[in-house]
């Protein structure tokens, strides 16, 4: 095995270690130099999601959702620390909100605190009339 070959193995396995540690030791500084913290909801169902969600962290957040679609219930994910979230991500939590759904279950994914760009994206590819994901109205100034 060549050294360009080992560095490149290396550089997988940290990577996969890197993931692990995302979620299991949060907050994190993943090797993009990108925050991500996913943590649980102490008042009810459902996570807490920090930082930047892009294609680097998508393992983890699907890791992270994954228990959700088996839980039978209506699930939280709380997005006030949201910095930046690409469509991969976004199609990810909509995905969830339909494996929650269940079709004939009724339960919801309901998103709270949105970002206003992740509003008017989820708006614009339709993806906020998915069955089975609520957008928590936004709190007006007032």
């Amino acid at each position: 095995m060549n050294t360009t070959h080992a560095a490149s193995a290396a550089a997988l396995v940290i990577a996969a270690l890197i993931e692990r540690l995302v979620i299991t030791f949060p907050p994190f500084t993943a090797a993009t130099d990108r925050l991500l913290r996913i943590t649980p909801l102490a008042e009810y169902a459902g996570l807490r999601i920090e930082g930047e969600l892009d294609r680097s962290t998508l393992p983890a957040l699907r890791r992270a959702l994954a228990p959700l679609s088996s839980g039978g219930g209506d699930f939280c994910v709380d997005l006030s620390g949201l910095e930046f979230i690409d469509v991969g991500c976004l199609r990810a939590l909509v995905g969830a909100a339909t494996a929650i759904h269940d079709g004939s279950a009724d339960h919801t994914l309901t998103l709270c605190s949105v970002p206003p760009q992740m509003r008017r994206l989820l708006e614009l590819t339709g993806w906020h009339q998915t069955p089975g994901l609520h957008l928590q109205a936004s709190a007006r100034p007032g």
